[in-house]
This record gives structure tokens, sequence and C-alpha cells, in this order.
């Protein structure tokens, strides 16, 4: 046993940069946490055989109370390794490696909370908020993005600030301005007070309006490249003098460009894209090397996404009432062997953000717009 564990496993040895429980194993150098250590870096082997061993060793302390109390015997610090080596192997069982999480969502359009009526009983924000920061706590590698029009369709200044604050308080790793956001004259206030990246790389200014053309988001050990972009036709329906004064550049030349550039140094490529699901299809079957596309503006709800030309396509409806998951699944390469996605939809019986509540009493004080159907669900008779 005193072999097995060796007398001097904890001491300093240099942390392979990989999974925290790769960091733990990776500390000892007895032969057993060597053993583990390897099957680890073989996850397939890895489960089987925590499996096996996690059952056996049950079986032996269920069973077997006087080889237990023989261990007892020898120096506390090898039952201490004994009882770590069995946590490692639990936690072996129970993690999940090789995975990354996109959360989505799009076409917000304002909507801190939503109407409560009978035929679509959903909420928003204020239910987006617990389910975002509930799936980041269960899933750690977890990237959340946005694809624009978060403002309202109308401008409506004292909400754009609630929507603002509310957005600032989810823990977006990036967001794509859209056309609703882009026709505000006071965009580049709101820039300033946003604590996250807000995109479009095909803008001709976008550095004067506090945008960045990309971000390149470190999670779990993966590097994911992301893009936003606007296609110029979302403007169709807009006054000349909105259309004049913004600009912007080839949609698909820009995201190619992006790919060109980072390809060989990240393992995800994501556009965030506003310009409606056709366009998405035409983007994915002219572009290779693109991962994921995440759409908006046609607000199109897409259960379980498209593939085209090996692009996974997602869109999660409008208002608030969907968030979308992607699953990621890597070999030990970090090459992408799977994708798939769903949607999550926002019910009423999902609990509230208290602070987005707040948002949404000072915007009915403020306003005198009162959601009776929400007094009526909060009170029912």
């Amino acid at each position: 046993m005193l072999i097995l564990f060796g007398d001097k496993s904890f001491t300093n040895f240099k942390i392979p940069d990989e999974t925290m429980i790769e960091k733990m194993i990776g500390q000892g150098r007895a032969p057993i946490f060597k053993a583990i250590y390897a099957l680890v870096k073989n996850r397939k082997t890895a489960m089987m055989t925590a499996v096996m061993i996690g059952f056996s060793m049950i079986k032996f302390m269920k069973n077997s109370l006087e080889s237990y109390m023989l261990l007892r015997q020898f120096e506390p610090m090898v039952m201490r390794k004994f009882f770590i080596c069995l946590s490692l192997i639990i936690s072996c069982m129970v993690a999940e490696d090789n995975t990354l999480y996109i959360l989505h969502t799009n076409n917000t359009n304002g909507a801190l909370e939503n109407c409560y009526c009978p035929d679509h009983p959903y909420g928003a924000i204020e239910k987006r908020s617990v389910f975002i920061n509930t799936f980041i706590k269960e899933n750690p590698n977890t990237i959340i993005v946005d694809a624009g029009d978060f403002f309202s369709v109308t401008k409506r200044p004292f909400l754009d600030s609630l929507i603002i604050d509310a957005y600032i308080s989810l823990p977006y790793d990036a967001v794509l301005a859209g056309d609703q956001e882009l026709s505000r004259e006071n965009l580049s206030q709101y820039t300033k007070k946003l604590n996250h990246p807000l995109l479009v790389a095909n803008l001709t200014d976008h550095d004067e309006l506090g945008l960045k053309r990309n971000v390149i988001i470190k999670r779990g050990g993966y590097r994911v490249g992301i893009i936003g972009i606007v296609h110029p036709s979302v403007f169709r329906f807009y006054p000349e003098e909105i259309k004049e004064r913004i600009e912007l550049e080839n949609s698909e030349e820009t995201i190619r460009t992006f790919i060109n550039d980072f390809s060989d140094s990240v393992d995800v490529i994501i556009a965030l894209t506003h310009q409606g699901h056709d366009k998405d299809e035409l983007l994915a079957e002219s572009i290779s090397g693109l991962d994921i596309i995440v759409g908006s503006h046609s607000q199109t709800k897409l259960d379980s996404g498209d593939v085209v030309n090996e692009s996974l396509i997602v869109q999660a409806g409008k208002e608030g009432y969907h968030v979308g998951i992607i699953k990621i699944q890597f070999d030990d390469d970090k090459k992408i062997i799977s994708k798939s996605a769903k949607i999550k939809t926002m019910t009423l019986d999902m609990p509230d953000d208290p602070y987005i509540m707040k948002l949404i009493n000072s915007y009915e004080q403020e306003t005198g717009h009162i959601n009776r159907n929400k007094l009526k669900h909060q009170n029912p008779k």
C-alpha cells in the first residue's frame, strides 16, 4: 500500500495546462496518481475504468471492515491519499470533459418582460438572467452571445437605458449590434456603459461608436473566435438619413478574412450575423471553416438548428421567449467531433431575477404602463 501511494506524493511538480482534474492528479508523483493521470488522458478509457474501480472500492469498504481497519494502521497521510484518489475517481465519473457550451439570444426587442398573454405565456430577460447564471454554475465551460436587436423596435430612450442596465448584469461574452442599435444616434453613449464587447466587423466607423470587429474568448482550455456582421438589407425600410449614415462593407468578405487570419489559432469560429435565416444559409454555403452561425433579424426559431456546409446555423426566435443552447464536443486534439443545438423556452413558472424586476418596476413607475396580465398571473382569483 505504501508503494502504491508513495511516501512523498505531494511535492512541487509542474502542473500541466489541462483540465482541473488533470491538474489535481498531475500533482502526485506516486504510481497510483500517475496511473489515474494516464487514464484520464484517454477519456473513454477513464470513464470505463473509473466506474469499475469505483464500484470495486465501494464493495471493498462495505464488505471488508477488517481490511478497512487494517488500512487505518498505516500513517494518516496514506489514508488521506487513499480518499483523495477515491475523490478523483468519482470526479472522473461525473466530469464531462472536452465539451463547450454556447448560450445564444437574439431579437430581444426591448422585452424586459412579456405580455403574459394566454397564447404565448413566456418570460423574457427576467427569466433569462436566472437561467443563464444557473447554467453557467452547472457548466463553467460556457460562452454567452447575443445576435442583436436588444433595443425596442421604436425609439424609447428610457427603455433603452433599462435594457442596457439589464445587459450589463448578464454575463455576455459578445453582443452584436443590430439595426435597432445602429439606428440610434446616441449608441456610443450606451457602448461606453457596456462591460462586454459590442461587435460589428463590417461597419466602417465601428471605432467611433465604441464597437469592436471581433473578439477571442478563452474558455475551458479552448480558444473561440467570434466575429459579428450586419447585412445592408436590414436597413431597407429605414429613412434615407439613417441609410446614408451607416456604411457597411461586404459581410461575406469580412468573415472570410477573419477565418483566414485566425483559423490556425482558434478552436472554434462563430459568426454573429444580423441578416436573416435565408442569408445565413447562403453565407454557410459560400464559406468554409465557419463552425457556428448565430443568426437574427428574421426572428426565426430553430429548435435544433440547421447544418449547411458543416456550419451549424442557429437562431432563438424573438422577444426573449427562448435561449438557444449549443453543445460542442472535441477530441483530445481539440478538433470538433460533434455539434448540436436546442432551444430552452423561458416559461412563466421559471424564477425571476430580482434586479431585472426592479428595472421593470422603474419602467412602470416612470411610464405608467402596468402589465395587467402579469398582475392577474401573480394574484389569481
